[in-house]
């Protein structure tokens, strides 16, 4: 019993976050939700891009090193500078 309570909590939440958004749309239009949408998945998509790769194990997850590529800009340290001005 308490799980159908439970459901039928969580589907009154979900009804009243859809009849909200569907309230902000008609107040805002829709140019305003797409762009929304669209950052969001712009975020997502740059999250999972730098996310490690990594593989599954009976153990537990490991990620691999990544390959270091050489970069075309060498790294400088904020005090390289601090001493070239000496």
């Amino acid at each position: 019993m308490k799980h159908v309570t439970g459901l039928m909590c969580l589907g009154s939440l979900y009804a009243g976050a859809v009849w909200t958004e569907y309230q902000i749309a008609l107040l805002f239009g829709t140019g305003c939700f797409l762009l929304v949408g669209v950052s969001g998945l712009a975020v997502m998509a740059v999250a999972l891009r730098r996310a490690p790769e990594g593989y599954e194990r009976p153990d537990g997850f490991h990620v691999r090193p990544r390959n270091r590529r050489a970069s075309l800009i060498p790294q400088i340290r904020f005090s390289q500078p601090a001493r070239a001005r000496r």
